[in-house]
């Protein structure tokens, strides 16, 4: 592994400089000033060296740590079908897709409770994006706009130059 910490997280990075400064013979409260970590994870590491034989690979997040995903890879493309389909082909009574018709969505196909807010980071794993609606009035016509901008807005702003403001 490199020791440059180009491609790493910020929380790798600090991981790995705080066990070479274990290996330097810092000691822990120094570190965690040093890192800004707090002195708990200092002596994580200085465990985790001891355990390992001072190997700073040991010191690397292991892969498959964390929570298991409630959803299955094929769920996950099913969902983006479902999706791209639209929410009026799935059922829902608006074309807009929101993060609570999403979470019902994946409660009523695959029995999977999940918050709006988890929802809305689920969704760019699926390479899909937040949009936000074009809303447009439907009380008047585009001619209408263009003919509103061109000559009575160009009025408006004329006259407000015009007025004195003591």
């Amino acid at each position: 592994m490199s020791r440059k910490h180009g491609s790493l997280s910020e929380q790798a990075v600090k991981r790995f400089q705080g066990g070479e400064m274990i290996l330097n013979g810092y000691d822990n409260e120094e570190i965690a000033e040093i890192l800004g970590v707090s002195l708990s994870s200092v002596k994580n590491w200085r465990r985790t060296l001891k355990n390992n034989d001072d190997d700073l690979d040991s010191l690397s997040r292991k892969e498959g740590s964390g929570r298991i995903p409630k959803l299955k890879d094929k769920q996950k493309q099913k969902l983006k079908k479902i999706i791209l389909k639209g929410a009026l082909a799935a059922g829902y009574s608006t074309e807009r897709w929101t993060s609570k018709i999403v979470a019902d969505v994946l409660q009523k196909t695959f029995d999977i409770m999940m918050a709006p807010r988890t929802v809305r980071d689920l969704l760019p794993m699926l390479g899909l994006s937040p949009q936000k609606p074009v809303v447009k009035s439907s009380k008047h016509s585009d001619e209408a706009v263009v003919e509103w901008a061109t000559r009575k807005w160009k009025r408006l702003k004329k006259s407000a130059k015009n007025l004195a403001f003591p």
